[in-house]
């Protein structure tokens, strides 16, 4: 127990320090913001709807990526409580944006659903996977897209890094859908490169650590095999999921329309926010600061042009911190309600 503590402790300065990033550059955007924009003409060209509707993204978001929960959890016999899946969301992602703490609370949640122990391993497993194939049919849209229709100047490294990262999304996908066809050949290279990695790489060489490893594969496989049973089950997921994301990539969209400005297709925004997650996800600390608001610039600058600074604050608003503020309320409000529901202790 005591050797969990430093993991704990360093988990909370990591996420610490992502935020505070993330925030010093926000301050930095509201100072350059009201030292370089007519702040009084974007407020003139606001369409106050379409705001509302990209604040609304991310509780649809939620609610769709609760379906998927629920779903899956009953498909595989769990009693699975609809009002459970929802705080495994809502409080979940909340964590997730804080940093590593965000799968082990989110586990603990399905649990508290009325998922079992295993059910809640293989559905987080699903998951990932149809996550992935929606993700990568998205940015490979995205990157052809950006490619061979839209015509907007993006630096010619941006576009090639973000290839790289997309031809890695499709290995990936290729990889798991070969575990789950064929897994012998996959599993026998994968044990061959563990064994190769591990007369050269100390953590590998611990005793036993190899065959740990070679074990969650075969645990990974038997959860494919399963998956390939219930192909109903995987197309509903695979259309809840294509949903969530499309509502995800919808913000600046919504954004874009919402600081009056016109002559950009809601596709191409949609498609461009897509090449913007798939960047920023290179840099692996709470919210990907920086990362997120680089490429945000990178790709949107020619789209929102001189109020590219006020839509970068209020993107970070509604995909970043609205979900801390969603779900710090939820977990407060449920945490009231739970001990509310308790019954008193008598002397």
């Amino acid at each position: 127990m005591a050797g969990k503590e430093p993991k704990k402790k360093w988990s909370w300065v990591f996420s610490a320090v992502g935020l505070a990033i993330g925030g010093g550059i926000l301050v930095w955007l509201l100072f350059y913001i009201r030292d370089n924009v007519d702040v009084g003409a974007v407020l003139s060209a606001i369409r106050p709807l379409w705001l509302v509707a990209a604040l609304c993204c991310i509780p649809v978001f939620e609610l769709l990526d609760a379906r998927v929960y629920y779903i899956m959890g009953r498909g595989m016999g769990c009693r699975a409580s609809a009002l459970g899946c929802l705080d495994a969301v809502a409080i979940g992602e909340f964590y997730y944006r804080l940093g590593p703490v965000g799968a082990p609370v989110q586990l603990g949640l399905l649990l508290s659903a009325g998922y079992t122990g295993s059910a809640a391993a293989t559905v987080y497993t699903w998951k990932a996977v149809a996550n992935t194939v929606v993700y990568t049919v998205y940015a490979v849209a995205a990157l052809l897209a950006r490619l061979f229709l839209f015509r907007q100047e993006t630096a010619a490294w941006a576009i090639w890094a973000v290839g790289a990262l997309v031809c890695a999304y499709v290995a990936l996908c290729a990889a798991v859908f070969l575990l789950a066809a064929r897994p012998g050949p996959v599993k026998r290279l994968c044990a061959r490169l563990l064994h190769f990695l591990a007369r050269h790489i100390r953590p590998l060489a611990q005793e036993g650590r190899v065959e740990f490893l070679i074990a969650k594969l075969d645990e990974f496989c038997a959860d494919m095999n399963a998956l390939r049973s219930s192909r109903a089950l995987l197309l509903r997921v695979l259309g809840l999921m294509a949903l969530e994301m499309t509502a995800l990539f919808a913000i600046p969209a919504f954004l874009y329309l919402g600081l009056g400005l016109e002559g950009v297709t809601f596709g191409e925004l949609l498609l461009t926010q897509c090449l913007v997650m798939v960047l920023s996800r290179v840099v692996a600390i709470p919210g990907n600061a920086g990362g997120a608001e680089g490429s945000f610039y990178l790709f949107m600058a020619p789209l929102f042009g001189e109020t590219l600074a006020v839509a970068v604050v209020l993107w970070r608003f509604a995909a970043f911190l609205e979900v801390l503020l969603l779900g710090g309320l939820w977990s407060v409000a449920r945490f009231l309600r739970r001990a509310g529901g308790r019954p008193r202790r008598t002397a």
